[in-house]
C-alpha cells in the first residue's frame, strides 16, 4: 500500500512518532517513518528524497528538541521547497529558533496541549484525511468482512493490544499508550515481596495503608485520562451510572478481572448506594494471603471518586482469601462524609 503520509521527527520524539504512526495506521492511513521504512537498497537521503516526493503530506513531530535538529531542518526545507502539505503537530509548548520560525511561524498549527499527546491523534486525523487520494474508515473497512461477534479470548485479546514487532512493544488501541504483559503470578509475587519488605520496616496496618494510597493515586490518574476521552453531560444520575460502567467494562476486557458496579445515584436528595463486584480479581493472593489486594481497593475508590467528583470509601462484604470456594470481591459503596467549616 502507498505510504501518503510522512513522518518528520527528532530522535528525542521517536516514542511519540511511533505512536502517531501506529495511530494512523490503525485508523487505514500508510505512513512512511524512518529508520523503519527505509530500503538497505537505496542511500539513506535518497530513501527519503523518495518518500517526500510520493507523500500527500508531512506530519512533523515540533518539540523543543526539534530545535536542535539540523536533520529535521533538512527535511523542512526540502518539504516547503517541493510545496508539500505540512502539518506541524505541536506535542509541547516551546519557543521556536529563527530557522523553524522561518519555516512554520505562519503555518497553521495542531497544539496538542495541555493533556495527554494522544486526546490529539483525531484531531491530527482529520487534518490529515483531507489530503488523501482515497481513503477508507477503519469501521467502515471492518465492516466489509464477516466478523463473527462470538470470538475466542485469543482473539479478543489481539485487539485489546497492538504488538509492534519491529520496537517490541504492545499499544493499547484505547488510550494509544504502551503497555506491558505480566503472568498474574510473577505480578503476585512482585506485590507481594514488597509487601514483606514494607510490613519488617512499618508494620501491617501501615503497609496496607500505603498499598491503598498507591492504588488510589493510580485509579485517579486513570479515571482523569479516562474523563479527558469521553463526553457526557455532567453531574446526572445517567452520566454517574455511564461512566462507571465504561469503566468496568473497560477493565474487564483487559484483564482485571470480571467488574460488575450497581449504583443508584439522586443527586437531589444526596442518596447513594451502590456495589462492585470484581470475580476472579487478579491481584488475589489466596496461596499466600498477603493482602495486596488493598492496592484494588484503594484503585478502585481514585477511580470512582474522580468519575463522578465524590468522596466514597469501599467496604469488603465479601472476600475470596475467606473461603476457598469465593472468586469474586465485593465491596459496598459508601459515601464519605466530609468536614466542612461553616
Amino acid at each position: 500500500m502507498e505510504k501518503q503520509i510522512f513522518i518528520s521527527y527528532s530522535s528525542p520524539d521517536k516514542e511519540i512518532a511511533f505512536s502517531v504512526v501506529s495511530y494512523l495506521e490503525s485508523q487505514n492511513v500508510p505512513c512512511f517513518i524512518a529508520p523503519r521504512d527505509v530500503d538497505p537498497g537505496m542511500p539513506y537521503a535518497s530513501n527519503l528524497m523518495h518518500a517526500i516526493d510520493k507523500c500527500s503530506a508531512i506530519v512533523l513531530i515540533a518539540s523543543g528538541a526539534m530545535n536542535n535538529s539540523e536533520h529535521v531542518l533538512n527535511e523542512i526545507d526540502v518539504i516547503v521547497n517541493k510545496k508539500k502539505n505540512l502539518i506541524p503537530f505541536f506535542v509541547e509548548e516551546f519557543e521556536m529558533n529563527d530557522d523553524f520560525r522561518y519555516y512554520l511561524g505562519r503555518t497553521q498549527r495542531i497544539l496538542a496541549y495541555p493533556g495527554m499527546v494522544s486526546s490529539y491523534y483525531n484531531k491530527l486525523l482529520d487534518s490529515v484525511i483531507p489530503f488523501l487520494s482515497s481513503y477508507t474508515p477503519a469501521n467502515q473497512k471492518k465492516e466489509e468482512h464477516t466478523i463473527k461477534e462470538e470470538t475466542s479470548a485469543a482473539a479478543n485479546t489481539s485487539t485489546v493490544f497492538e504488538y509492534i514487532p519491529e520496537r517490541g512493544i504492545m499499544i493499547n488501541p484505547e488510550d494509544h499508550q504502551r503497555n506491558v504483559s505480566f503472568r498474574t503470578d510473577t505480578f503476585i509475587n512482585m506485590f507481594s515481596s514488597i509487601f514483606d519488605s514494607v510490613d519488617e520496616i512499618a508494620g501491617r496496618e501501615k503497609t496496607k495503608e500505603i498499598f491503598h494510597a498507591s492504588g488510589y493515586q493510580s485509579g485517579q490518574n486513570f479515571a482523569q485520562r479516562l474523563n479527558s476521552r469521553w463526553d457526557f453531560e455532567q453531574n446526572t444520575p445517567s452520566s454517574y451510572e455511564t461512566k462507571l460502567k465504561k469503566w468496568c467494562e473497560f477493565d474487564s476486557n483487559v484483564g482485571w478481572g470480571k467488574f460488575d458496579i450497581k449504583v443508584n445515584v439522586d443527586i437531589y436528595s444526596g442518596d447513594f448506594e451502590g456495589e462492585l463486584s470484581i470475580n476472579e480479581c487478579f491481584i488475589v493472593d489466596k496461596k499466600n494471603r498477603k493482602q495486596v489486594c488493598e492496592f484494588v481497593k484503594g484503585y478502585c475508590e481514585g477511580v470512582i471518586e474522580t468519575l463522578i467528583d465524590v468522596q466514597v470509601r469501599l467496604e469488603c462484604i465479601s472476600c475470596p482469601m475467606k473461603s476457598r470456594f469465593k472468586s469474586a470481591c465485593v465491596f459496598k459503596i459508601m459515601l464519605e462524609e466530609s468536614e466542612q467549616d461553616f
